[in-house]
């Protein structure tokens, strides 16, 4: 497996790994009609504004097995004061779920933020209702350490859930 950074050009590649993953993920948990047309725009716009605008210390990692996309992360190093380096987005493409490759990216995040914030902790936003990505963090270490309610992009207001690492370095494997 390969890593590379992301570039502006890579917005439509991106939005659009995002979009098969978010419905398959969220296909109980955010309306039809947004996961059916309004998500496609709605991710090109928003990765295209976090490619040519980024925010200090983010950095947006691709993974690819033999040259094809699999899925990819977006970091933000130092995002929180107490948390930490927060994972803002953590995506494989569905064909690739359960080879590795969230694991994979998890483990990139890490390192990307000891890198920069060797003191810091690592964190993410999970929807509450998504068992199956918080089988997946919890499997890895991550802790459940707060719940909020927040408006997604569909227009509801859904729980999540932080789930935080104190020591990244549980993620790292070799």
């Amino acid at each position: 497996m390969d890593f590379r950074d992301a570039l502006p050009a890579d917005a439509p590649l991106i939005a659009a790994m995002h979009v098969a993953s978010w419905r398959i993920a969220y296909a109980q948990i955010m309306t039809p009609a947004y996961l059916a047309g309004a998500i496609e725009a709605e991710r090109l716009a928003t990765w295209a504004r976090k490619l040519e605008q980024p925010l200090p210390g983010q950095r947006i990692i691709i993974a690819q097995r033999d040259g094809q996309p699999m899925g990819f992360t977006c970091v933000i190093g130092g995002g929180d004061p107490r948390w930490g380096t927060h994972v803002d987005n953590l995506h494989a493409v569905p064909a690739a779920k359960g080879s590795g490759i969230g694991s994979a990216l998890l483990e990139q995040a890490a390192r990307w933020g000891l890198e920069g914030w060797p003191d810091a902790g690592l964190f993410l936003w999970c929807y509450t209702a998504n068992t199956a990505a918080r089988g997946f963090y919890a499997s890895r270490g991550g802790v459940e350490v707060e719940d909020i309610d927040k408006p997604g992009p569909d227009g509801q207001t859904l729980p999540e859930k932080r789930v935080a690492w104190k020591d990244p370095r549980l993620l790292i494997t070799r």
